[in-house]
């Protein structure tokens, strides 16, 4: 293609526009480098200074638009301040793991979430020394290391569920290489254990979730059974007051004070037998334990009448 000397001087000035002159041009090296990534060689630099109408030997500053590496990440702003779910982040990549750790702040402020931002935390090192050879060889060592490093985002004044949909959309767009983990604030109304306690004995779901009435009953029957068990199994052992119990703990603080090297279970008997006046156990406990239990107290009661009886008398 033929052109003329006025559209090959406007061609050599844009792209002297468009270059990115890491150095200054020389007779030695008269080399530029384009934004493209081409390159042009000239062979002689008083010919560019008559056709560009620049002196080339200037150094020019370059400027770069770094707008986008320091653009913050919006927030939303706080009603109240009360947190509601708190998200951790681990990754042996920081590269990975901070890309996905705003990706994730942005979308919480799409979904109109109060976010914390992004929270650096210490990272861990962990280090293993390992043999290169065996024998005599100790000096020949290797160390490797494992660096661990770890987010934290917090959000704020949110729904359970919209916090829960948010956590379900970042799970499923998760990064490779970053773990993450959540713990997720629930608040109850102060008459929650009234209405529990109304639920089970109505059994209306009205104002309380199915599955909180669920747990309340299992934890209702684990009761239960716990004092039944406990009633059976240690009946036999003796009960003290509550002041009682204090007046004991007292007695074996102040002589463990006197003398700290003191034996403590040696202290606790002592307290037993100076202070110590047990509660007989109701008469009704022996009805609350199993059959097992009776018949295997009925057994040790037989053989113990039948020792009592093969015994030698006096006379």
């Amino acid at each position: 293609m033929i052109r003329s000397a006025a559209a090959r001087a406007i061609h050599a000035r844009t792209l002297a526009k468009a270059a990115l002159p890491t150095y200054s041009l020389s007779t030695s090296k008269p080399l530029m480098r384009l934004a493209s990534g081409t390159r042009f060689a000239v062979t002689y630099t008083k010919l560019l200074d008559k056709v560009l109408g620049i002196n080339v030997h200037e150094k020019t500053q370059v400027v770069l638009d770094d707008s986008a590496s320091k653009r913050r990440i919006p927030k939303q702003p706080k009603t109240h301040g009360i947190p509601a779910c708190r998200v951790a982040f681990h990754s042996f990549q920081l590269h990975r793991m901070d890309f996905f750790v705003k990706w994730c702040c942005r979308a919480a402020f799409f979904m109109g979430m109060p976010c914390s931002g992004v929270i650096s935390l210490p990272r861990k090192i962990r280090r293993w020394t390992v043999l290169k050879s065996p024998f005599v060889h100790k000096s020949k060592q290797e160390v490797f290391e494992r660096r661990t490093y770890k987010r934290v985002v917090y959000i704020y004044d949110t729904n359970p569920e919209v916090v829960q949909k948010w956590l379900d959309y970042i799970g499923k767009n998760a990064v490779a290489g970053v773990g993450m983990k959540y713990w997720l604030n629930e608040y109850e109304p102060l008459d929650i254990g009234a209405r529990i306690k109304r639920a089970l004995k109505t059994g209306d779901t009205q104002d309380v979730d199915p599955l909180t009435l669920k747990q309340a009953r299992h934890v209702k029957s684990f009761t239960v059974e716990g004092r039944k068990y406990g009633r059976g199994r240690y009946r036999g052992l003796p009960m003290f007051r509550q002041q009682e119990l204090e007046k004991m703990a007292m007695y074996v603080a102040d002589q463990l004070r006197a003398n700290p090297q003191a034996n403590i279970e040696e202290l606790t008997k002592v307290a037993l037998k100076v202070n110590g006046t047990p509660k007989r156990p109701s008469k009704h406990v022996h009805h609350m334990t199993s059959k097992k239990e009776r018949a295997r107290q009925a057994r040790r009661a037989e053989k113990a009448k039948q020792r009592e009886a093969k015994k030698p008398s006096p006379e």
